[in-house]
């Protein structure tokens, strides 16, 4: 047999392998594209025509290109074969993910609960609840809680729905609303003013539970109100960062008919500001760091006991799944909930974990599965974190280790590489640029980890032993009062934050910027490795002369010469 036989074995190489990330970038783009043309389409009529054409034409261009590739001759076949199965996948990912958008943006058009928000009409609702109550956002309501509409009655008649909506209550209706409950809600619909859900339902007349939840979310909600009645014991920053850094909720946003925090609204607005302005207010959002902990938590209790590969990672697992469902419930807890079973399948099956493959199928999976989540701004910003962590935090922490400690090379490296690839969405969101972020973040590292493991430890055990689960969150209470610090210090005053320009002037802004900064290291890179000391010809590892170097030496030194004084005596 002749010809050059492609080893697709060549190309798994782990982290490394890139080959899904173009496809999740093209499905991502393709997704923003398909609902900014369905909403302009909704507003200009002449061209709500062109929607079939465009979704009957994007089957057979793929169908053509396929065709086209096929009838090449077979040795250009394999010499392009790379480059043909990349585009091709990544258009077939962007075909995917924009007919789902279309599919999805079609259908709440045309759904009963969506017609009726534009006319502000009153309704007879009945809801699932897929959010705990928190509190309200808007000065007409107490709190506020998401809700998927099974069934909606307008002018006295009933018609099945699929909307997914806000619903705004007032007390003492907020103690009623429960994650996985069912309720008759009736009520004005509307359409969102702002947000992520697409309809408000508010100025609510009357509620009622028509179904309860399920045990293991009744459970769910046992634990998650007593860690809040040990919280609540705790000084003003522990009753709101604890459950902030916990559950992804902030203390003063919970909400229960029991609630007796007592929490300074002043206060409380004030620390949230500096943890935003400090750049560590991403330590309130939960995501994949709270499952990283449990993991390596688990894995270590299961090497310990010398417990089988494979029943390991079905703990895992399942360690996962529980503590995403006692999470409050965001699009980044289940990017992170995705890629962790992921990993646990990859430990199952005995093979390495591809953080950046299963970054690329969780992102497509997500968009498909859910094509709201490719407008949400908690998912972007989740999996850009993680995207930069994957790229840049291995070589940026082997580039500082000899300037600096390991430990802090590598917490400056996570926190570099992440903001690397977040900033140009927190400019979009908000056109200022945290000045003290790696320094605050660096300072709050070492009690990160120790407070979201006492803090889970006391959301595990308050509601059987609550005396425990209070002096479990007093300990998570230690850490979380150096964050106050950290952000008050250095995220209070004018200096803190640098304003800058918003939108997507402001996105190409920040991006051409780091472009420059990636140069100059990379040509300081060069640069340093100038200094080398040792011959390219010898054989071995090459001796960088830095000051870390130097002074593990002279430390080495200093350490023998003391030993053989005290000998010499």
């Amino acid at each position: 047999m002749t010809g050059v036989v492609y080893d697709w074995t060549v190309r798994e190489r782990g982290s490394r392998d890139w080959r899904l990330l173009p496809a999740a970038v093209c499905g991502w783009a393709a997704s923003l594209a398909a609902h900014a043309g369905f909403d302009y389409c909704m507003t200009h009529d002449g061209i709500l025509g062109m929607l079939p054409i465009i979704a009957a034409c994007a089957a057979p261009v793929t169908a053509t290109l396929a065709m086209l590739f096929l009838r090449l001759p077979c040795r250009m076949r394999r010499l392009c074969l790379i480059w043909h199965s990349s585009i091709m996948v990544c258009m077939l990912a962007a075909v995917s993910c924009s007919v789902c958008a279309l599919t999805y943006d079609l259908m709440q058009w045309r759904d009963p609960a969506s017609r009726a928000a534009m006319e502000g009409a009153a309704v007879i609702a009945d809801a699932d609840m897929i959010s705990p109550a928190i509190d309200s956002d808007r000065r007409s309501a107490d709190c506020q809680a998401d809700a998927r509409i099974t069934s909606i009655i307008v002018d006295g008649v009933r018609q099945n729905s699929m909307a997914q909506t806000r619903i705004y209550v007032r007390q003492p209706d907020c103690g009623l609303l429960r994650q996985g409950g069912s309720y008759v809600v009736s009520g004005v619909m509307s359409e969102a003013e702002y947000g992520a859900m697409p309809l408000w339902l508010a100025d609510v007349t009357a509620i009622e539970q028509t179904q309860s939840p399920s045990p293991p979310l009744r459970a769910i909600d046992t634990m998650q109100r007593a860690f809040f009645a040990q919280t609540s014991k705790l000084s003003d920053q522990g009753k709101v960062l604890v459950p902030g850094l916990t559950l992804g909720i902030l203390g003063q946003d919970h909400v229960s008919s029991e609630d007796t925090s007592d929490i300074d609204p002043a206060y409380a607005g004030q620390v949230e500001d500096a943890f935003r302005k400090s750049g560590i207010v991403h330590l309130m959002a939960v995501s994949g760091g709270h499952l990283a902990v449990v993991a390596t938590l688990v894995r270590a209790i299961c090497s310990f006991f010398l417990i089988p590969r494979q029943i390991t990672a079905v703990m895992v697992a399942g360690a996962y799944i529980a503590l995403a469902a006692c999470l409050f419930p965001s699009d980044s807890v289940s990017r992170a909930l995705l890629m962790g079973l992921s990993g646990a399948a990859c430990l199952f099956l005995g093979r390495r974990g591809q953080a950046m493959a299963s970054l690329g199928w969780t992102t497509l999976a997500m968009l498909m599965v859910r094509p709201q989540m490719s407008q949400s701004y908690g998912f972007a910003l989740s999996c850009a974190a993680v995207l930069g962590l994957v790229l840049f935090s291995g070589t940026l922490s082997t580039w500082l280790e000899p300037v600096m400690p390991r430990i802090i090379a590598e917490t400056m490296a996570m926190t570099v590489s992440a903001q690397v690839f977040t900033l140009p969405i927190q400019v979009l969101i908000e056109p200022e640029l945290p000045v003290f972020s790696v320094p605050a973040n660096l300072v709050v590292a070492p009690v990160v980890n120790f407070s979201t493991l006492a803090g889970l430890a006391s959301l595990s055990i308050s509601w059987l032993i609550p005396p425990l689960g209070l002096m479990l969150a007093r300990i998570a209470s230690w850490g979380t009062a150096v964050m106050e610090l950290v952000s008050l210090g250095l995220g209070s005053g004018d200096r803190a934050t640098i304003p800058w320009t918003g939108g997507i002037r402001g996105v190409l802004l920040i991006c051409g910027m780091e472009a420059l900064c990636v140069m100059a290291a990379y040509a300081s890179r060069r640069l340093f490795r100038r200094m080398l000391v040792q011959e390219r010809d010898m054989p071995g590892e090459r001796m960088v002369v830095n000051p870390m170097e130097r002074l593990r030496m002279w430390m080495e030194r200093t350490r023998k010469a003391l030993r053989g004084m005290t000998w010499g005596r």
